[in-house]
């Protein structure tokens, strides 16, 4: 899955009454940009009683996301991943950014800590801040497990299954091909042997 940033703009009635034309910032998890603004409207028609649209969608570099019951503002943190190059011996970050869930940022700084506790490698938070974020739309297990199974059926179908011979065909022998998409398992097409093989 991939988590995108949705800007939806609309008419809000602010606290003194007077109306305002405001974008607000949402993260939605989806496969697509399509997906995404799909899914975006549909959560914000809970909300939004008059009209309103969808006028930026971006992926975003979040790799996790850490919820919090009684959080109500979301967090940025940029997390250092600290590895020893074995030949030679010099330190290497790698970097992931979490988007975090808390009241304030001594709140999401510990439930940053809480999360990573059970890591094994060593690691740091090089920075983090407030975002403008207002609300976060993660699937649920359930939507998950529906969405792999629906994946399933329409790779089963014979139509999939003939596009997909059809392409295997066309790579010439010898060849060794990688497909990766997002959400999906890599997988990689070994012609050099005859055999295809998942990418573990």
């Amino acid at each position: 899955m991939r988590f995108f940033e949705c800007g939806i703009r609309y008419e809000k009635t602010l606290e003194n009454g007077m109306q305002k034309k405001v974008t607000e910032l949402y993260i939605v998890d989806a496969l697509s940009f399509t997906e995404a603004e799909m899914r975006v409207t549909e959560e914000m028609k809970c909300f939004i009683s008059g009209e309103f649209e969808v006028v930026s969608e971006k992926i975003t570099k979040y790799s996790e996301l850490v919820e919090t019951a009684d959080g109500d503002k979301w967090y940025k943190a940029k997390v250092n991943f600290i590895t020893i190059d074995e030949k030679s011996g010099a330190e290497k970050k790698q970097a992931f950014f979490y988007l975090i869930q808390a009241n304030d940022i001594d709140h999401a700084r510990k439930r940053l800590n809480e999360y990573m506790k059970g890591s094994m490698a060593d690691w740091e938070c090089e920075a983090l801040q407030e975002t403008k974020v207002m609300d976060v739309f993660p699937y649920s297990t359930e939507e998950q497990k529906d969405k792999e199974e629906d994946l399933k059926k329409i790779c089963a179908s014979p139509g999939i299954q003939k596009a997909a011979k059809r392409f295997v065909d066309s790579i010439p022998d010898g060849q060794k091909v990688a497909i990766s998409s997002p959400g999906f398992k890599d997988v990689v097409i070994d012609k050099t042997h005859g055999h295809e093989e998942d990418d573990a």
